[in-house]
């Protein structure tokens, strides 16, 4: 698991990537013949992903200067483990639901499982950063105050409980975890 901060002039790109609306990709690891097998776990909406972010913005108070980071990615990879495909939507469900719960469904943009690159299955998480602004009492955009560096710390442990508690047993997220931060050291 890992997360990236997006401005607003990425974002259109980056939701493209992850519907793959696009046929030029940067990305030449990428399979088009399997991106059949790519599914969005988040809420079917009467609107795009694109159009879903720009409503849910306008809800909320976000300050307008171009540095500001409008949209979150966590991706969560699927661990090196036999998966059957039940097994694996399981595991992209339960980490959607985790997640969804942590960061707020009206907020999720979209959460796409990508079966069509390179390596392991991944789920693309993508949401708005919302907070409460203590002070006025309204929700705000806040990449800063929504991914902490607390938050940082803890929630891999929470995602591996949370799904010790869905499979019953470990399913190697702290391992995997654990191994890519020794890797860049």
């Amino acid at each position: 698991m890992h997360v990236e901060k997006f401005e607003k002039s990425a974002v259109g790109h980056m939701l493209q990537h992850y519907n793959r609306m696009t046929m030029n990709f940067g990305n030449k690891e990428i399979d088009t013949m399997r991106s059949a097998l790519n599914y969005n776990l988040a809420p079917k909406r009467s609107m795009d992903d694109f159009s879903y972010y720009k409503q849910r913005l306008s809800q909320v108070k976000c300050q307008n200067r171009k540095d500001v980071k409008t949209l979150c990615d966590w991706i969560i990879t699927l661990p090196k483990q036999k998966f059957t495909e039940e097994h694996e939507h399981k595991f992209f469900q339960a980490a959607y639901d985790f997640m969804m719960k942590r960061y707020g469904e009206n907020n999720v943009v979209s959460a796409w499982v990508h079966k069509d690159e390179a390596g392991q299955s991944h789920l693309h998480f993508a949401f708005i950063p919302i907070c409460l602004d203590r002070k006025k009492h309204i929700e705000k955009v806040s990449a800063k105050e929504v991914i902490t560096r607390n938050n940082l710390r803890v929630i891999h442990k929470e995602m591996a409980d949370h799904m010790e508690r869905v499979f019953g047993r470990d399913m190697g997220i702290l391992w995997t975890y654990v191994n890519t931060l020794d890797k860049k050291s």
